[in-house]
C-alpha cells in the first residue's frame, strides 16, 4: 500500500515538472529562443552514487554534481510524532508534521487506509472541499479537516518524498453519540392478556451504544411469573405471558460515553374484560340518612360505567343522587362512589347495580341497600364512689369543697375554710375556691377593707360558731370504743385508737365530718 502512495505521489511530482517545462518551452519558441534541455535531476533530488553502464560492457559508478561550495546537506527528518485525536463527529480537527532540513524535498499528506493523497506542499489533491492544508513558512505542515464524521476516522501519513521515502503516522479517531434508528426500533404494542411479546431497539454510534430497558413508573420488570428486573441489558426485551401488571411506558435507552444518552419510549397495552370488586354488597341505613355505596373497577381499554337501580333505572347526577369517578393508582383501575340523599321508605331501598362496558366484555355488581332503626346514644356508666369523691356530687359535695380549699388555703388566708364552704350558696359576691385557683385565693388574702371584707368576715364568724357547736356535742355525747378499751372521745391516747378504728366507717357514713373529726 505504501509503494502505490509513492508511486501515485512520484507520478504526481513528475507530471507537474514536465507541465512546467513544456510551459517553458512554449514562451521560448514564442521568442525565437533554443529549446531548453531537459534537467531530469530536477525531477527527484538523489542523494546517493548511482550504477550507469560502461562502455566497455562493465559498470562505472559515478555521483551526481555536488552543490556550491562542495558540502553534502543533511537529509530531511522528523521533529516530532504525529499526535493521535480522539474528537467528536461535528468538530474540527487540525494534525501536524514537523519537518526539519526539508532543502527542496517536498511533504504530502496521505489518508494511509484509503491510499489517497491529500496534500502535497500547498496544494490541496483531493475533491473532498473539508480538507485544507496550511504551512508557516518554517518547517511545520497542518493538515485541517473540518466538520468531521465518521468516515475520516483513521490513519494519516505525513510523507517526505527523499529516494527512500521517509513518514510517520497519527490516528483520528471520531466518536460519534447514539441514534436509536426508527425503522429497526418497536413501536407501541397492544396485546392481549396472557400474549408474549418482543420490543427490539437499534442504535448507531461509536463506539457501539449498549442498549438498556427500563420501566417509566420505576417498577421492576417482570421477565416472567418468577423473575423481575429493574434494569434489562440487550437489544431485545422479552415479555412472557404479559398481565395487567406489565402495562405501562418502557423506555430503551442507549448510551456509549458519547454524550448526549438517547431513549425512545414504547407504550405497552394489555387489554381485557372489565372486572368488578365491591367492598360492602349488602349496606343498611335508617331513614332520611344520606348513604355512599362503592365500587372498584379494572378494565382495559378503560369501561363506559354507570349506576342503575330495580328494574335497571339509570341514575343521573342530582339533588338525589351524587355520582363520582376516581382514577386509581394505576391506569386501569377506577372507584366509583353513588351518594343517596335523605332515604325514603318506598322509593330508596332495594338493588342497586354498578356496570361496565368496554370492547372485551362487561360486567356488572349488585348491592342490596335495606332499611335499619336510626341510631342510639350509647349508655352512659354511673359514677364511681371516687368520682362522687373527688368531683363534688352529693352527698359529697361539702367534702370535696373543703378538701380543695384546704389545699389552698395554705398561707395567710383571712376567710376560714368552712366559711368559704357555706359561703357557695352566698349572693353574687362570694368567691369560689372549689377548682383551687391560687390567683383567685391570693385576691382574697388582700382584700380590702369594705363590703366584700365585712361579708366575708360574718360569714367565718359564724363558720366559728358552728364548730363550737359540734365540740360541745362531741363532749355531750362520749365516743365508745366497741372494740375491748372504752375510754371517754377526746380522753388521751384512747381517743386516738377510736379515731383510727372508726375514720373509714365515718367517712363512708359522711365524708363531710372528716374535718370535724381531725
Amino acid at each position: 500500500m505504501a509503494s502505490l502512495a509513492l508511486c501515485l505521489w512520484a507520478h504526481v511530482a513528475m507530471a507537474g515538472e514536465l507541465w512546467r517545462w513544456l510551459a517553458a518551452a512554449t514562451q521560448r519558441r514564442r521568442g525565437g529562443g533554443k529549446e531548453p534541455r531537459v534537467n531530469c535531476s530536477a525531477t527527484l533530488s538523489v542523494t546517493r552514487p548511482v550504477r550507469t553502464l560502461a562502455r566497455g560492457g562493465g559498470h562505472q559508478r559515478r555521483s551526481l554534481p555536488l552543490p556550491p561550495g562542495g558540502a553534502i546537506p543533511e537529509e530531511p527528518r522528523f521533529v516530532e510524532p504525529i499526535q493521535n485525536v480522539t474528537i467528536a463527529a461535528g468538530r474540527d480537527v487540525k494534525l501536524s508534521c514537523v519537518v526539519d532540513n526539508l532543502g527542496t524535498f517536498k511533504v504530502a499528506w496521505i489518508a494511509f487506509d484509503k491510499s489517497a493523497i491529500l496534500t502535497v506542499q500547498e496544494h490541496v489533491i483531493t475533491r473532498n472541499p473539508r480538507v485544507n492544508v496550511t504551512y508557516d513558512g518554517h518547517r511545520t505542515w497542518t493538515l485541517h479537516l473540518s466538520r468531521v464524521n465518521a468516515s475520516d476516522a483513521g490513519t494519516y501519513m505525513c510523507q517526505v518524498n527523499t529516494i527512500v521515502a521517509k513518514s510517520q503516522f497519527g490516528i483520528l479517531n471520531v466518536v460519534v453519540p447514539p441514534n436509536i434508528v426508527d425503522g429497526k426500533t418497536s413501536g407501541d404494542v397492544m396485546v392481549q392478556e396472557g400474549a408474549n411479546i418482543t420490543l427490539e431497539c437499534s442504535a448507531t454510534g461509536t463506539p457501539t451504544p449498549t442498549i438498556t430497558w427500563r420501566r417509566e413508573d420505576h417498577l421492576k420488570i417482570n421477565l416472567n411469573k418468577t423473575y423481575r428486573v429493574m434494569e434489562y441489558t440487550g437489544p431485545k426485551l422479552q415479555l412472557a405471558r404479559v398481565s395487567r401488571m406489565d402495562m405501562a411506558a418502557y423506555l430503551c435507552i442507549a448510551r456509549n460515553n458519547v454524550p448526549p444518552i438517547v431513549s425512545k419510549r414504547m407504550q405497552v397495552s394489555v387489554d381485557f374484560p372489565p372486572m368488578m370488586s365491591i367492598p360492602h354488597q349488602l349496606v343498611g341505613a335508617p331513614l332520611g340518612y344520606s348513604i355512599t355505596l362503592e365500587c372498584t373497577i379494572e378494565a382495559h381499554p378503560p369501561a363506559l360505567t354507570y349506576w342503575t337501580r330495580g328494574s335497571g333505572i339509570m341514575l343521573h347526577q342530582g339533588r338525589k343522587y351524587h355520582i363520582t369517578e376516581r382514577q386509581g393508582e394505576v391506569p386501569y383501575r377506577t372507584h366509583m362512589k353513588l351518594t343517596i340523599r335523605s332515604l325514603q321508605p318506598n322509593d330508596d331501598f332495594g338493588e342497586y347495580k354498578c356496570v361496565a362496558k368496554n370492547s372485551r366484555g362487561e360486567t356488572e355488581g349488585v348491592i342490596k341497600l335495606y332499611e335499619t332503626d336510626p341510631p342510639t346514644p350509647a349508655p352512659t356508666s354511673p359514677p364511681s364512689y371516687l368520682d362522687k369523691l373527688f368531683k363534688g356530687d352529693p352527698p359529697f359535695d361539702d367534702f370535696q369543697h373543703k378538701t380543695t380549699n384546704s389545699v389552698v388555703g395554705k398561707g395567710e388566708g383571712k376567710a376560714a375554710l368552712g366559711g368559704l364552704d357555706e359561703s357557695r350558696e352566698g349572693g353574687e359576691n362570694d368567691v369560689n375556691l372549689a377548682e383551687g385557683d391560687f390567683e383567685e385565693r391570693n385576691d382574697l388574702d388582700h382584700l380590702e377593707e369594705g363590703p366584700l371584707w365585712d361579708d366575708e368576715r360574718r360569714r367565718a364568724e359564724e363558720a366559728r360558731r358552728e364548730r363550737g357547736r359540734h365540740e360541745q356535742s362531741e363532749r355531750e355525747y362520749p365516743m365508745t370504743n366497741y372494740f375491748g378499751n372504752a375510754t371517754p372521745a377526746g380522753g388521751g391516747a384512747g381517743g386516738c385508737l377510736v379515731l383510727q378504728v372508726l375514720l373509714p366507717l365515718v367517712v363512708l357514713a359522711r365524708p363531710s365530718c372528716l374535718l370535724l373529726l381531725l
